[in-house]
């Protein structure tokens, strides 16, 4: 049982992790991920109490086809309703992680229960099972609360209003249809097919939501980075496309070494969360959010500028000659680069940034 243990706990995690990567301007923080995750586990066990006494109420097949997702989708989703009020919650994108990191705990402990209650011969079988199905399921229904509730937030006009009754109608429909399908099919391998593609389908709609929300911030990345906040153009046309930031550094750690790179892309990042806060400051309804929002705006200038201090100037300048002119998307320049490398004739990106420096690609300086 205990390998069987592991992937039922692991699987999940892993899946949050690669939800967690998909925020490319890492603005959902570690503390708060944290949090959900115990408020996930908190969730469970006030399910399992409910549960115990509403099944005296309504019976075993109305408690699991109806009254349990109900009950679980609203008290796994409580701990958004406080963190959609506090200043580090910048945009929808927070709440799909947030709540999809709470409903991730709800579902290990719930995977390790079931587990408990089998024998030793189906326990591998029900561990795989329930990780890419029961798992992503909850991860999924409480990240469509969150979304609803960043809509709620920073949305405007009817969709503000509706937005949290179709989040939660959302979560608690797919929640509902999903205890049904494993409830009529349960023991049959049709059943089982079909709980897992409702999973991953959740999972997917959560990764769709989020790349969505991400399209949504670069165009806010695009209005408010800028003289305003200190950030060069050139900077600015970078952090809008951070996924391609892997290939636009490569020469920086080659030139400056590992440290360096990872600081510039510290920088670099940290312009990014500067330019989305900037904008939920905008976007902030009430007053005292705004002013907590400033503040949080006027330390993160003050640490870009100990970052910017901490890459240096020869290096700075270094890579801001590499980085796309503002008028050019960065997508755009990397594949014509990319289509001239494939070119045999045609020369290299980075031996063409070693000339352009005048040192052939070879180490340079490390300080200012």
């Amino acid at each position: 049982m205990i390998p069987a243990a592991v992937l039922a706990v692991a699987i999940p995690l892993t899946f949050l992790y690669i939800v967690r990567w998909l925020d490319l301007y890492a603005s959902s923080g570690v503390r708060w991920l944290l949090v959900c995750l115990g408020w996930g586990a908190v969730a469970f066990f006030a399910a399992f109490q409910v549960n115990t006494f509403a099944v005296r109420l309504v019976g075993y097949g109305l408690l699991v086809t109806v009254a349990a997702p109900i009950i679980e989708e609203f008290l796994k989703s409580l701990v958004l309703i406080y963190l959609v009020r506090r200043p580090n919650f910048t945009y929808f994108v927070d709440g799909a992680i947030y709540g999809f990191a709470s409903g991730t705990a709800f579902a290990v402990l719930e995977n390790l229960l079931y587990l408990s209650r089998a024998s030793a011969e189906e326990g591998l079988f029900l561990a795989l099972g329930r990780a890419f199905s029961t798992s992503l399921m909850h991860g999924s229904a409480t990240a469509l609360v969150g979304i609803s509730l960043g809509r709620l937030r920073f949305g405007r006009g009817l969709s503000r209003v509706l937005s949290v009754p179709l989040g939660w109608g959302a979560a608690m429909v797919l929640h509902v249809i999903f205890n049904n399908v494993v409830s009529q099919g349960q023991g049959s391998l049709l059943g089982t097919v079909l709980a897992i593609v409702i999973g991953l389908g959740g999972a997917g709609l959560t990764a769709a939501f989020i790349l969505w929300g991400l399209s949504e911030e670069r165009r806010w990345l695009k209005e408010t980075l800028g003289i305003g906040v200190g950030v060069s153009a050139r900077e600015a046309a970078v952090v809008q496309q951070m996924s391609d930031l892997d290939l636009l550094l490569a020469p920086v750690e080659q030139r400056f070494g590992a440290e360096k790179r990872k600081t510039v892309e510290a920088f670099l990042k940290l312009q990014a969360r500067l330019g989305i806060k900037q904008k939920a400051l905008e976007m902030s309804p009430t007053p005292k959010l705004r002013e907590e929002l400033g503040a949080q705006v006027a330390a993160m200038r003050k640490e870009m500028d100990e970052l910017r201090r901490g890459v240096g100037v020869y290096c700075m300048s270094y890579v801001r000659s590499i980085l796309p002119p503002e008028t050019e998307p960065v997508w755009s320049r990397l594949g014509q680069t990319l289509e001239t490398a494939r070119t045999p004739s045609g020369p290299s990106l980075w031996g063409a940034l070693g000339e352009k420096m005048g040192d052939g690609g070879q180490g340079g300086r490390n300080d200012e």
